[in-house]
C-alpha cells in the first residue's frame, strides 16, 4: 500500500438536476497554507486562522491548483478532513498497477480471460478495449486494491488499456495487448484420398495462426512416423504437400492422418486413411523409341510398349501439333507386359509424347519424335 501519512478524504457523489455526478471533498489547510485556485478569476489565498476550510471539486497535479466546489455539498461531509501530510504535501502520487494477467502479448486458447491485478492503493479501476471496446471505459472495481475475476473478450487481438484513479484524483494507466484462438483449426480434406499411396501427401486447412502441421504414417509391420512439414502457411483453405519416403512400406499397407496445431495450443487430426497400398516403383520401358509404325497409304499407326508395372493405370499420348494438344488414352492394361494399339491419325506431321503412369501415380515420360501420315 502506498505510504503517507494522509488522510482519507471523504467523497460525496451528488445527483444534481442535470442528471450529471460529481465528486467533491472538504480540504482543511493550516495556517499560513497558500491555497492556488486554477480559475484566473479566483484569487488565490492563504490561510490565516489556525485551520481553514474549503470545499474543492478537483485537484490539478500539473499545474497545483484547486477547482472550487458548491459548499453545500461539502457541508453534508461532516468534518472537513486533513488533506496534507505531515510534509504538508499534496497526494500527487498516482496508484501503481501490477498486472499479473493477461500477460503483455500473452496467447490464450479461451475467450474468458482471468483478470489478477494489485494496487498499491485503494483506487477505482477501469479499463478500455481500443479494438472492440467502442471508445467507453469499462469498470473493473471501486474503491479496492486487487482484484481477480475472468472477463470474456473477442478472437483475436484485444488492445487494452487499464485505468486506476485514486481519490484524489491521480490516475496512472497501463496497456496489455493479448491474442485470443480458441478455435482449433480446420482440415477439410487429404490425399491421396483413395487408391495408391506413393509419397505424395497433401492437406487443405484454415487457421490462422498455424503453429505447425505434421503428418503421421506407417503400419504395425513396419512401424509407424512422424514427419512435421515446412512451409505452411496460415489462413483460409491453404494447401500443403509433402514428399515422403516410402520405400520401407513398397508393397505393404499403410495408414495416414494430418495433425494441425495452432500458437495458442489448439489441436486437430485429420480423419485416419486406412490400408493405402503403397508403391513407390516406377513404371519400366524396356522398348527404346520410335514406339510407332506406319505403313504410307494407311490413316492408323500401330504402337507397341514393352512395360514392367504391375499396377499399371494408363499409357497415353499427346500430340503437339494439334490445334489444342491434349492427353489421350492407349492402353488401360498390359498382356504379358505388352501394349499393342494402334490410333488414326490426319493427315501431315505429328509430333507425339508418350506417359506411363501406374495406379499410385508414378510417372514416366518420353517423346517419340515426328512422323508424317499420307493417305
Amino acid at each position: 500500500m502506498k505510504k503517507t501519512v494522509i488522510l482519507t478524504i471523504s467523497i460525496i457523489f451528488a445527483v444534481l438536476l442535470i442528471s450529471s455526478v460529481s465528486a467533491y471533498f472538504c480540504v482543511s489547510f493550516k495556517k499560513g497554507d497558500k491555497i492556488d485556485f486554477c480559475n484566473p478569476l479566483i484569487k488565490d489565498d492563504t490561510c490565516s486562522t489556525t485551520k481553514c476550510n474549503y470545499c474543492m471539486y478537483s485537484y490539478n497535479e500539473t499545474k497545483k491548483c484547486f477547482t472550487t466546489g458548491n459548499p453545500n455539498f461539502c457541508n453534508a461531509l461532516g468534518s472537513c478532513l486533513n488533506f496534507y501530510d505531515e510534509n504538508s504535501s499534496i497526494d500527487q502520487s498516482a496508484p501503481e498497477i501490477t498486472i499479473n494477467t493477461p500477460l503483455q502479448k500473452g496467447i490464450y486458447n479461451s475467450r474468458s480471460i482471468l483478470f489478477d491485478i494489485e494496487l498499491d492503493e485503494e483506487a477505482d479501476l477501469y479499463y478500455i478495449d481500443a479494438v472492440n471496446g467502442r471508445g467507453r471505459w469499462t469498470k473493473v472495481c471501486q474503491d479496492c486494491d486487487s482484484y481477480s475475476n475472468k472477463r470474456s473478450f473477442d478472437e483475436g487481438w484485444n488492445n487494452l488499456t487499464f485505468k486506476a484513479v485514486d481519490v484524489a484524483g491521480n490516475e496512472r494507466h497501463v496497456n496489455r495487448s493479448f491474442l485470443i484462438d480458441s478455435k482449433k483449426p480446420v482440415i477439410h480434406k487429404t490425399e491421396p484420398r483413395e487408391g495408391y499411396a506413393n509419397g505424395i501427401f497433401g492437406v487443405q486447412y484454415s487457421e490462422d495462426n498455424l503453429k505447425k502441421m505434421k503428418i503421421n504414417y506407417g503400419n504395425n509391420e513396419t512401424g509407424m512416423r512422424s514427419k512435421e512439414i515446412s512451409g505452411c502457411s496460415s489462413g483460409t483453405k491453404q494447401w500443403c504437400e509433402v514428399s515422403i519416403d516410402l520405400k520401407d512400406y513398397n508393397e505393404e499397407k499403410i495408414k495416414y492422418w494430418f495433425t494441425a496445431e495452432d500458437i495458442a495450443g489448439n489441436i486437430k487430426d485429420s480423419q485416419i486413411k486406412q490400408n493405402l497400398p503403397v508403391d513407390t516403383v516406377f513404371p519400366v520401358l524396356h522398348n527404346p523409341p520410335p514406339f510407332w509404325s506406319y505403313t504410307p497409304g494407311q490413316r492408323y499407326v500401330y504402337f507397341v510398349f514393352n512395360v514392367t508395372e504391375l499396377n499399371l493405370d494408363k499409357i497415353e499420348y499427346m500430340d503437339k501439333s494439334a490445334s489444342k494438344p491434349s492427353w489421350k488414352n492407349l492402353c488401360s492394361a498390359l498382356k504379358n507386359g505388352i501394349c499393342a494399339t494402334k490410333k488414326s491419325f490426319s493427315r501431315g506431321s505429328h509430333i507425339i509424347d508418350i506417359q506411363i503412369t501406374d495406379e499410385a501415380g508414378n510417372a514416366i515420360g518420353s517423346s517419340t519424335g515426328e512422323f508424317e501420315v499420307k493417305y
